[in-house]
Formats: C-alpha cells, sequence, structure tokens
C-alpha cells in the first residue's frame, strides 16, 4: 500500500506574516551588529513593530507544519521574549539602569571592603588612622586633598590662595615625581599669578586640568581666550580616526588655564567626567570631540587629564605617540623601555619593574572607548583606596627631602571631601557610593597603567547571550514538569549568576545580568501559561475524540502521553476487528422503524460496552456493522488476545440478548465477526474540514474478509493465521481453510475462534465501565 501525502501550500497570509516576522527579525539583527548606525534605532524600533504584531500570526503558521505543537509553540514563545528582553534594555531607561546596578554589586561583592579606619582616642579624637588599600591599588597614585581639616588650618576659604599651590611645586622640583593639579586656574590673580609662573618655572613635571564647557553663553565673556587655546593647541590629539562620524560630541569648548600657568605646564587635560541618567559614574572621558571647534571649523579631538597623566609616566608625546580611533580604542605607543624602582610593602623591599605593568614587544597599551571616548573605570576598590596626604601637611611641614622620599609618583591636588568655608562639592556617585571627583580620575589613571581594562559585551554579544538563553529555556523547559521546570530556572538562574560574577572578577568581562535571569522569569512564567492552554485544548481534544469509542484508561493514558496520538497517521501494529448482523435487511423488513432503532441501539450498545471495556477503539459504525481496533492510540503488547476475548464475550451477552428478544417476541438473530492483526497506518485522516481519527491498510481489508466468511464456514468469529500465532497458546481454535487474499501472493490459513483456554482472563481483562468512571 503506498502513501502520500500532498505538500503543505502556504496562504498568501500566511506568506505575508512569514515575512514581516523575518523582517523584523531582520531589524533586530543589523541593531545587534551595526547598533553604530545612524538609522539603527529607527530600524529596531520599526522592527519590533512588525515582528511582535506578526508573531502570533506566524505561530499559527507554525502550527499548520509541525508535529509537536507544544514544543514549537514554547520555542516560539521563549525566542519571542528575547527579542522583547533585548528591546527593552536598548530603549526603556529603568532596564539600562538596572544593568548599571548590577554591575555596581558586582564591584561591591568583588572588592568591596574597608580601606579607611580610625582610632577614637579616650578624649573623642582621632587618634590615628589606618589605611588598607586594595590589591589593585597603585602605591605609585596618591592624593594631596583639600580637606575641611585643610581649610581650618591654612585659616583660609576656598579657593585657597595660590601661594600654597606653588609652595608645593616648589618642594617637588627637585625630585621625579609627577603633580597634577585637579584646580581650574582659569581667572587672572595679580600676585598670584606671578608666584604660580615662577615656581612652575622651576618644575617642568607639573599638570593641570581644566573644563569643558557644555554651553557657548559664556564664551565671549572669557578673557584672552585665544591664547589660552592657543596654548593648549600643543596639545591637541592628531592621530585621530573617526570611521563614519561615531564619534559623538557632548561638549562646545574648552576654557583653559591662564596663560601663564597653561604655557608653563608639561600637560593639559579637560577634567569632565559623562554622568549617566541615574547620575552613576563607571566611565572616564579620555577624548573629547568639538564640532566646528577648529580655525576653519574643523573638528579637533582634545585629549583629558587622564591620558595626559598616563603619557608623561610612560615618557611619550600625547601628540606623536598616541593613536584614537572613536568608538573603538586609545592606543599609547612607542613607550620606552624603561624601569623604575619602588618600596614594595608586601615584601618591604625595594622593586625595580618594567614601566609596564604587562610589558609586551610592541610597547603598546590599547585602552577601549566608546563613541562618546569614555573608558570603563575599573574600580580597584572603594573610598579611600589610595594613599592621601592633607594639603596643609604638605604645605607647613614637608620639605624637598621629604617630597623626594618617594620617587616616580603621581601626586594629584584636589579637592577631597572637604566642607564648609565655601568649600565646593566634588563628588561623583561610583559604585561604592559618593567617590570624590580626584578619586575617580585616580582610579582611571590606576585602570590605565595597571592595562586592566574592563571589557563590556557590545550590542551583538548582549543580543545572542538573550537570544542563546531563549533557546536553551525554550527547548528544556517544554520537556520538564512544571516543579522540575521550576527548579531548572532557579538553578539556571544561579548557574548565570555565578559565570557573570567571574567573568567579572576573573576576566574583567561585564555582560548583561539580571535582565538575563527576568528573561528567564518571563520565558518560565510564558511557557507555564502556554502549556496550561494548550493542554487544555488537548484535554478537550482527546476527550471529545475518544472518551465515546475508547475506555477510560485509554483516554487517561492519551492526557498523560499526548504524544502517543499522532495527528498526521503512523503505522502501529494493531489488531482488527469487524462484525455484522447476518441477516439483518430481511429482519429490518419485518420491524417498524423505531422499533428498529432501538432494537439496533440496544444491540450496539451492549457489544461497544464490551469493546471498551477490553481496551478496544471503536473506528466507526457502518449500519448494523462495527468496526474496531486494539493497539492504538495507545499502544497494546496483548491486542490480539484482547480482541479475541471481546469477540468471545460478545458472543456469550448476544445469548443472552436472544433469550430477551425472543421473551419480547423479538427477532433472533446471529453476528459474524472477524479479526485479523498486523500493521496499519492509524491516525487522524480526512481533510481540514472534518477528520476522523481510523487506520487503513491491507491488514483492514483482510479483516473485514473474514468476517464476510463466516457466512460460508456457518461459524460466528474467525481469525487469521496472524493472529492465531499471536494467541495460539491462548485460545481453542480449529483450523478452516487457505484462502486467497488479493494483494498477497500466498493465501492466508484462517481459523475458527472457539473459546479461551483460561476461562479467568475473561474476568481479568475485563474492566467495567462503571468500575472504570468510579476510580
Amino acid at each position: 500500500m503506498s502513501e502520500s501525502k500532498s505538500p503543505f501550500k502556504p496562504s498568501v497570509l500566511d506568506l505575508v506574516f512569514g515575512s514581516l516576522t523575518a523582517i523584523g527579525i531582520l531589524a533586530h539583527l543589523y541593531y545587534a551588529f551595526l547598533s553604530n548606525s545612524p538609522f539603527a534605532l529607527n530600524v529596531l524600533l520599526g522592527g519590533a513593530a512588525l515582528l511582535f504584531s506578526s508573531a502570533y500570526f506566524f505561530y499559527k503558521f507554525l502550527e499548520k507544519i509541525v508535529k509537536n505543537k507544544q514544543a514549537v509553540g514554547s520555542l516560539w514563545l521563549a525566542i519571542i521574549v528575547s527579542f522583547l528582553v533585548f528591546d527593552l534594555y536598548v530603549v526603556f531607561t529603568p532596564f539600562a539602569d538596572l544593568e548599571e546596578s548590577s554591575v555596581s554589586w558586582r564591584f561591591n561583592l568583588a572588592r568591596g571592603g574597608i580601606t579607611k579606619s580610625e582610632k577614637e582616642s579616650d578624649a573623642g579624637t582621632i587618634e590615628y588612622i589606618k589605611y588598607q588599600p586594595p590589591p589593585g591599588a597603585r602605591r605609585d597614585i596618591q592624593i594631596i586633598g583639600i580637606t575641611t581639616n585643610t581649610l581650618e588650618k591654612l585659616e583660609g576659604v576656598w579657593p585657597l590662595p595660590w601661594k600654597n599651590y606653588a609652595n608645593i611645586i616648589d618642594k617637588f622640583k627637585k625630585t621625579s615625581n609627577l603633580l597634577m593639579f585637579d584646580i581650574f586656574f582659569v581667572d587672572y590673580k595679580p600676585g598670584q599669578t606671578e608666584e604660580m609662573a615662577k615656581a612652575l618655572d622651576g618644575n617642568p613635571r607639573v599638570m593641570f586640568d581644566y573644563p569643558m564647557e557644555t554651553s557657548l553663553e559664556s564664551k565671549e565673556a572669557i578673557i584672552n581666550l585665544e591664547k589660552r587655546i592657543e596654548v593648549l593647541s600643543k596639545f591637541k590629539l592628531q592621530n585621530v580616526t573617526d570611521p563614519d562620524d561615531i564619534g559623538q560630541p557632548w561638549l562646545k569648548f574648552p576654557q583653559p588655564p591662564i596663560e601663564p600657568v597653561g604655557s608653563r605646564s608639561t600637560g593639559l587635560g579637560f577634567a569632565n567626567i559623562k554622568k549617566d541618567e541615574s547620575g552613576l559614574n563607571r566611565r572616564m572621558p579620555l577624548v573629547a570631540k568639538l564640532v566646528n571647534s577648529g580655525p576653519f571649523k574643523e573638528t579637533e579631538y582634545y585629549p583629558s587629564i587622564d591620558l595626559i597623566i598616563a603619557c608623561k609616566y610612560y615618557g611619550v608625546d600625547v601628540q606623536k605617540d598616541t593613536e584614537v580611533v572613536m568608538g573603538k580604542y586609545v592606543k599609547i605607543k612607542n613607550i620606552p623601555q624603561k624601569t623604575i624602582t619602588n618600596f614594595d610593602f608586601k615584601t618591604m623591599k625595594r622593586e625595580t619593574n618594567d614601566i609596564m605593568a604587562k610589558p609586551n614587544a610592541s610597547r603598546e597599551v590599547t585602552i577601549p572607548i566608546d563613541a562618546y571616548g569614555q573608558m570603563e573605570i575599573n574600580f580597584a576598590g572603594g573610598l579611600f583606596s589610595f594613599r592621601n596626604t592633607e594639603l596643609f601637611e604638605v604645605v607647613q611641614m614637608w620639605d624637598e627631602e621629604a617630597a623626594a622620599q618617594v620617587e616616580n609618583n603621581i601626586f594629584l591636588v584636589a579637592m577631597y571631601y572637604a566642607t564648609g568655608r565655601g568649600a565646593a562639592k566634588d563628588t561623583h556617585l561610583s559604585p561604592f557610593g559618593d567617590m570624590s571627583g580626584i578619586e575617580h580620575h585616580a582610579h582611571a589613571i590606576n585602570t590605565i597603567l595597571n592595562q586592566d581594562f574592563l571589557l563590556e559585551i557590545p550590542e551583538w554579544g548582549s543580543f545572542l547571550i538573550y537570544f542563546g538563553m531563549a533557546l536553551l529555556v525554550g527547548l528544556v523547559l517544554p520537556r520538564l514538569r512544571t516543579s522540575w521546570g521550576f527548579l531548572f530556572i532557579i538553578a539556571l538562574a544561579l548557574v548565570y549568576s555565578v559565570i557573570a560574577l567571574v567573568n567579572f572578577t576573573e576576566f574583567n568581562i561585564v555582560h548583561i545580568f539580571p535582565s538575563v535571569i527576568l528573561e528567564q522569569l518571563f520565558i518560565f512564567v510564558g511557557i507555564i501559561g502556554y502549556k496550561i492552554l494548550t493542554e487544555e485544548q488537548n484535554v478537550k481534544y482527546i476527550r471529545s475524540t475518544f472518551s465515546k469509542f475508547v475506555s477510560k484508561d485509554v483516554v487517561d493514558e492519551l492526557l498523560k502521553n499526548p504524544d502517543n496520538l499522532n495527528l498526521g497517521g503512523s503505522k502501529r501494529d494493531i489488531t482488527i476487528f469487524f462484525s455484522d448482523i447476518r441477516g439483518f435487511t430481511t429482519m429490518s423488513e419485518k420491524m417498524g422503524p423505531e422499533e428498529l432503532v432501538q432494537f439496533l441501539n440496544q444491540y450496539l450498545s451492549e457489544m461497544t460496552e464490551i469493546i471498551i471495556e477490553f481496551k478496544g477503539t471503536i473506528d466507526k459504525y457502518m449500519g448494523d456493522a462495527i468496526m474496531a481496533f486494539w493497539g492504538a492510540p495507545v499502544p497494546l503488547e496483548d491486542h490480539a488476545y484482547y480482541a479475541c476475548a471481546a469477540s468471545i464475550a460478545q458472543m456469550r451477552r448476544l445469548a443472552v440478548l436472544k433469550e430477551e428478544w425472543k421473551s419480547r417476541d423479538l427477532p433472533v438473530m446471529d453476528i459474524g465477526i472477524g479479526l485479523n492483526s498486523g500493521p496499519a497506518v492509524v491516525g487522524n485522516m480526512g481533510s481540514s474540514h472534518r477528520m476522523d481519527y481510523t487506520c487503513m491498510g491491507d491488514t483492514i481489508n483482510l479483516g473485514s474478509r473474514l468476517e464476510g466468511s463466516n457466512k460460508e464456514y456457518a461459524t460466528n468469529i474467525i481469525i487469521s493465521e496472524y493472529t492465531y500465532e499471536k494467541v495460539k497458546d491462548r485460545v481453542i481454535a480449529r483450523e478452516l481453510d487457505l484462502v486467497k487474499v488479493k494483494g498477497k501472493t500466498k493465501p492466508v490459513r484462517i481459523y475458527e475462534l472457539i473459546d479461551l483456554v483460561n476461562e479467568e482472563d475473561l474476568k481479568l481483562l475485563r474492566r467495567p465501565l462503571s468500575a472504570a468512571e468510579q476510580s
């Protein structure tokens, strides 16, 4: 028997919604891999609208072409959730803030701890302060801080007289240490300006930062701005590539220090910090892009003070020895083969090391930056991670010898948690809470000099994580029970959390974390809801399809294992049953229509009940004939024996009915039964409008012929040799004949089924419908 299925032909609507879904997916891929494109966000939003509006209709299309609808539907639901979460991550600020908060959590968990402790005396004053810098904080970066105590000791108010800074510059002039003043010398102050200029003439290792303005409003009011910018131009970046104009300008123009200070400085860099919308600062700008800033309205690029300090520390020129590719990296090149000697507080010995923390053959340090020119700060620890000295101590207590006790150090002079006396608040929110501005710079410099850069996974990496997690959960979860699925999600969340933390602490990799956990939760809830809805539909379908034709045990088994019900048809080993009333036409002529219907219904009900009680499946009624089978939809190992037992039970029940009909003067009739065992195609067959659960094949054709042969051999039950071979040790049978069967080259041996060997099997195999329903 040849079988063929007509190929599925999608409708026009299927093609339309399939195309919209494909476009939506491609739009997400475009954004994920080309997020820097100027049209990327618009493409993403348009693609999201197409994808989510067509997702349900595409799912209905998938239902038509797949067998395991629930598994495919769950996977598609998981994929849609992953696209939704990715879109929220991109455009929904709370999602981005959540990810930023999780980075702070990782910093605190990995590098949090007490870095400063105070010992209080009996008099209620501080007896001493103990600092415990974290392991990753360099000892050659120190802070000279302007604290509240400094303002009081110097009996001044903010801003302090410049003579204090000149004093510090003088004391460091004979050392190899670098000085950087995070104080804006942007106003001309007669007398004080000359003091600073004189001090700077004797110290070539002093740098200053300055502000970049975010508005052009004050530009005209700044005195000698052109001259100041001319001085600043010797530090302007030259080797800059800005592919597709990817760099994002966010500053307008520089306000450098006054010329007497700037011209004598060994380095000038801007000090601005670009906070995110939540106020948190985890990044430090290294390059500022100024549009229409040059004398010919060209775009200019300026270095930050942190990049200036790093170049000076390595002994390279910021203009000649740096390479910038906006959105990718800043490269410090041509770093000389140079060693420095410092005292190691762990070994308590002086150690000489390469000036590069991680030397390489190319003598380069590559710093990853984003489109705004910002570097991720790899905070070594929390507040007070770097050694600090109060400014008044350096001014009043240090001399040149004290300043020379350490060499090749970087001293940062800045406001340091001062309050009162007009002090300006210079703190920014960090992963460890409010942190002084100079500590943000110190951590940024520390990140560069340690060559310990954070690698933030780009948009395409985040997309792949969301998508990969959806595939994993979408493939596994539908195959688990709800309780095991819940445990699976918890275990997966824990494993992913550990991976996120290990990637951060061991490999400096920052990637999405809490939103992935939320994605898992959303998918879990979605799939559970989807399973509930689809299982309810399956239950209704199975009960409505089979409850009238099979036993409750079979229905329950189908509900437990719906896969046993192959809606497309499958090959099964079954036993087919045909029965027919002999002389039904003659009998019907002697009875009125209503009487005939009542008579026939009683007979069919009695016979049907016996078939179902012996785990058979009613296929159909054909007038007075019954077609049934054993072995589907639920596999039954002894299907042939169950069919034989049901046939014997029917004949015995028919004998009782005959006596009843005889007493009521109703016609007495007899039946013929044919049984055959073998392979057949079983499943839902028909059209899309009307389908029946039935079977077909040569096995069925032979069973039908055997039923009709009962008249020829004057028997009631005839079984084929294929059925006989399965039950011959448990039945009493008589060989009848060899018959020629259409489609087979050899004749088939047939037998009359007389009885069962073990009479008790009629009771053991049978389960009354009433008992099954009560259970």
